[in-house]
């Protein structure tokens, strides 16, 4: 974003902080996501966005919308502007005679290329609440919330994939680098489960942003300090932890950038979303994705503890029924999915798997000097791809005005129905003076 960008932006963030109503303040706070992509929006964006009006967190651009059968923004509707690097671009082929190669559907083909120089670019996006025939808000929540996977599974796989492991302590969390342990307090010593949780949660990306060099725990600079409560409010709201809820964490730190340095909050947020890459990547590599998927279902080659006896799953047979056999006596049956026989097994298979989760994570991990160069290039997160999708529809300035007025205006983030006007960056106004240091309380 530009420098003009990063004050407003800071501006606001420092307002919502006063009024305790910033994605920091709001437990369970959802942030910014493309329903078209599927994908968060990322760094200072997704913060410029968590701090306009509208409750729902979708947000796209008037090309996504209209790509849409049934979708349409609604006349009046006023976008919102974020920036972004375009480091590709997509451009047409063209044969030995200078003409567009054309594919089998007679379109034109083209190729993506990597920009020597990136650009900065502009799009206008529009909330869910400003779109017609979209799924409604509770509907999404709904889809959301039965999506989402245990938080507690989703810690258990950050831990045990960055090489760490938790023990117990009676002191405050903390985490060591060189021996790779995370220490946290008995869960009971907090007040809630999501309380240990998001306490976990800040220890794992502060450990994780140290051993990529991400974060430098030494540095006390309060832009420094403020990447792991960016780095775990982006994370957090992926994988369900309330991170705004972590008793050790220091918000002032966020604060204190935003006010004073709002060019050094827009680094510390870009290598927050790195550490977020990074964490991420590994939960969702192709490995675990299939492991994941293969966690659902029954599969040959499962062998299940239920009812006091041990049961193999031996084969496939038509369809999705399976052949499976009992251990103790030798007697094949089949199971299919809907049978309460095979309900019975998976539900033993998974609680197997949780089982055998939390006794590795009580186990010390072979320590590594290297983390693997998979692990390294998950850093990118797909990022050179999003920016890609997000090139392709940026809506211009014409476009924006067709939208016509503004709408009213209403109540920051208060959850209710009503929310203010969703305005643009204003680029032409200066910003104003840095004030005194200190949230107000």
């Amino acid at each position: 974003m530009s420098e003009l960008s990063n004050q407003q932006t800071a501006a606001r963030l420092v307002e919502k902080m006063n009024d305790r109503q910033s994605p920091f303040d709001l437990p369970g706070f959802e942030m910014p996501v493309n329903p078209t992509t599927g994908k968060a929006y990322r760094g200072m964006n997704a913060l410029w966005l968590a701090m306009q009006g509208p409750r729902d967190p979708r947000w796209m651009t008037l090309k996504q919308a209209s790509n849409k059968n049934g979708w349409k923004i609604q006349t009046g509707s006023k976008g919102t502007l974020i920036s972004f690097l375009k480091t590709t671009d997509r451009v047409q082929l063209l044969d030995d005679q200078g003409k567009p190669q054309l594919n089998s559907r007679r379109n034109p083909k083209t190729e993506l290329i990597k920009l020597a120089n990136p650009v900065d670019v502009d799009a206008y996006v529009f909330n869910a609440s400003q779109v017609e025939g979209i799924p409604s808000l509770k509907e999404y929540e709904e889809r959301r919330a039965a999506s989402r996977p245990d938080p507690m599974e989703q810690l258990g796989k950050l831990i045990e994939l960055t090489n760490a492991k938790v023990e117990t302590t009676i002191g405050e969390p903390g985490y060591d680098p060189s021996d790779r342990i995370i220490y946290m307090p008995e869960p009971d010593s907090f007040g809630t489960p999501r309380e240990y949780q998001a306490a976990l949660l800040y220890e794992v990306v502060k450990f994780a942003g140290q051993d990529k060099e991400l974060f430098d725990p030494m540095d006390i600079s309060p832009a420094e300090q403020a990447k792991p409560a960016l780095a775990a409010l982006f994370i957090g709201n992926d994988i369900g932890v309330y991170s705004q809820l972590a008793p050790q964490i220091n918000l002032d730190d966020v604060y204190e950038t935003a006010l004073n340095a709002p060019d050094e909050l827009e680094k510390a947020a870009n290598n927050a979303q790195y550490i977020t890459d990074y964490l991420h990547g590994l939960i969702n590599s192709p490995e675990q994705r299939q492991a994941a998927r293969q966690d659902r279902v029954l599969i040959v080659g499962d062998v299940i503890d239920y009812n006091e006896k041990q049961y193999e799953v031996m084969s496939k047979l038509r369809g999705k029924d399976l052949q499976v056999m009992d251990k103790s006596t030798g007697n094949r049956f089949k199971a299919s999915p809907g049978d309460g026989i095979y309900a019975s097994l998976l539900n033993a298979k998974i609680e197997g798997l949780k089982g055998q989760r939390e006794q590795n994570r009580t186990a010390a991990p072979e320590k590594s000097e290297n983390v693997s160069e998979e692990q390294d290039n998950s850093m990118q997160y797909e990022h050179e791809n999003e920016l890609e999708q997000e090139a392709d529809n940026v809506v211009s300035f014409r476009q924006q005005e067709d939208f016509g007025e503004d709408e009213g205006e209403g109540n920051i983030l208060d959850f209710s129905e009503s929310y203010e006007e969703t305005p643009e960056l204003n680029l032409n106004e200066e910003a104003g003076e840095k004030q005194k240091s200190g949230r107000k309380r």
